[in-house]
């Protein structure tokens, strides 16, 4: 008789899923380190720091560009009168007047075309080259100009700005009696009127070159004056009026 087999549902394991209330309940995602939050908190605030610099500084440029155009409507407003058609005078204007406007103007031209500033009736001359103060003055001279005078805060404001921190030789010495300043074109000279940097002029002695005597526009204070001995070399800015001789 042959031996009985083992039933099939005895050797039958079967397996269950596990019952949902079993299930291993989700891990939560590792904290992120402290120094990594530290990090992205910094990285944003420096990221609204450099947007919010950016944006301050397009405003900066777009005032002082309005500012510039300005400026430069008014300077042609006042020009308006040089640039009649050739030939052509005002009813008003006599052949003596007209002759005078027409060089004025060739003038002013001229000195445009060699790389001279307009500002209010003047014309002015930013070297690229350097010299001691007395050949400043010189170069100047040979082109019917004087190194500059600053006679009023708007005339000081704009020199400064068009310096853009360079150091520039101004006609301003003290060759007067007991060392006081002077002007080299004539202007009057006036302490309450004058733009030195604190504590300047301080006179200071070097030696066998002598003492600081020459006034330059100068990088600290944003264009505010120093005192510097004249045998040293910068460049140097020219002043000329446009009126006729």
């Amino acid at each position: 008789m042959a031996a009985a087999r083992p039933d099939l549902y005895e050797s039958l394991q079967i397996r269950y899923p596990p019952s949902p209330t079993q299930a291993p309940a989700p891990r939560s995602p590792p904290a992120a380190p402290r120094w990594v939050l530290g990090t992205v908190l910094a990285v944003g605030t420096g990221v609204i720091l450099v947007l919010g610099a950016t944006l301050a500084a397009l405003i900066t440029l777009y005032v002082q560009g309005q500012a510039d155009l300005r400026a430069a409507q008014a300077e042609l407003a006042a020009l308006s009168s040089l640039l009649l058609p050739d030939g052509a005078r005002s009813p008003s204007e006599t052949p003596a007047a007209a002759q005078k406007r027409k060089e004025k103007l060739g003038r002013w031209l001229q000195g445009l075309s060699l790389g001279w500033r307009y500002h209010q009736g003047k014309i002015y001359f930013f070297s690229s080259d350097r010299k001691p103060w007395d050949a400043a003055e010189a170069a100047c001279r040979s082109t019917h100009a004087r190194l500059t005078s600053i006679t009023s805060p708007e005339e000081q404001d704009y020199l400064a700005r068009e310096a853009r921190g360079g150091t520039y030789w101004i006609g301003l010495a003290a060759t007067g009696p007991g060392g006081s300043w002077r002007w080299v074109d004539g202007a009057a000279y006036s302490q309450a009127q004058s733009f030195w940097a604190a504590g300047q002029p301080d006179n200071t002695d070097h030696g066998q070159l002598g003492r600081e005597t020459c006034a330059q526009i100068h990088p600290v204070g944003n264009g505010l004056w120093n005192d510097h001995n004249c045998n040293f070399t910068f460049s140097w800015i020219c002043k000329r009026d446009l009126s006729p001789p």
